[in-house]
């Protein structure tokens, strides 16, 4: 039985259910088994149906960023999309992607809350 994904996004996903791998997500990718819920294709096509729309929406705003031909043309570039053969192995690099692409997202705004506190704290000695 694939695992049940409830929450209502990748990124409330993440923090819920993995947030002690995240800098791991994004240091070596899901391909390596890292992520428990997305190693087996049932779990990882049960992710690609359960966010389906973020995950086009995150594809399609990367594309729109990136500028590349179309976005089957990004997706071409994802480490594994050489190896793909079937509508299966399509989901699984689409919900690895979408997981390293939202650690990838959680990590930058954690540095960039991170750099505002500091700059705030450097503020605040200025003023006293």
């Amino acid at each position: 039985m694939p695992v049940e994904f409830k929450q209502d996004s990748i990124k409330e996903w993440l923090l819920a259910e993995n947030p002690d791998i995240i800098e791991e997500i994004v240091e070596h990718g899901c391909s390596g088994g890292i992520v428990p819920e997305l190693i087996y294709y049932a779990d990882t096509s049960a992710f690609y149906e359960k966010y389906k729309d973020e995950i086009w929406q995150r594809l399609w705003d990367s594309w729109s960023d990136w500028g590349g031909e179309s976005p089957l043309h990004l997706i071409s570039t994802f480490n594994g999309a050489d190896a793909v053969g079937s509508d299966e192995q399509f989901r699984n690099l689409l919900a690895w992607w979408a997981c390293e692409d939202m650690a990838h997202e959680i990590i930058a705004d954690r540095d960039a809350d991170l750099e505002a506190q500091a700059d705030s704290l450097v503020s605040t000695d200025a003023q006293t």
